[in-house]
Order: C-alpha cells, then sequence, then structure tokens
C-alpha cells in the first residue's frame, strides 16, 4: 500500500539535504522557508512561488473575461 506524502520519511543526514535546490532561483534548502517538490523532481522555493503567484495574478486581471458558452 503506497504511502502518503505526508507519511515521507525524513532524509537520513544533512548532506542530503544541502543538496536540494530550487530548480528556478537555485538557492539550497538552508536559504529558503521551503521547498515544495514537483511530480517530475522539480523543486520551486517560498520566494519563487510568490513570485509565480504575482505574475498568474497580474496576467488574469488584466485579460478581459471571456464567455466560453
Amino acid at each position: 500500500m503506497p504511502h502518503p506524502a505526508s507519511a515521507a520519511a525524513p532524509l537520513p543526514d544533512s548532506a542530503e539535504w544541502n543538496r536540494l535546490r530550487c530548480s528556478f532561483c537555485g538557492r539550497d534548502a538552508n536559504h529558503v522557508r521551503f521547498l515544495s517538490a514537483g511530480v517530475a523532481g522539480g523543486k520551486i522555493c517560498d520566494a519563487c512561488c510568490f513570485k509565480a503567484f504575482v505574475i498568474f495574478a497580474r496576467a488574469w486581471l488584466r485579460r478581459p473575461f471571456v464567455s466560453r458558452t
């Protein structure tokens, strides 16, 4: 039976933790608040996640509403 993501095993040593980096800005795990892992293995830090949110929010607010019906 698969384990839920919340029950993931911790990394066995700090050397593995130090190798984790944001796929966008390259900051390591010791210099970010969190890293979120994607399905394909990419990771995004809190700062890059917020920047992406701002980009999408601005794009959403600027585009006119188009009805699809």
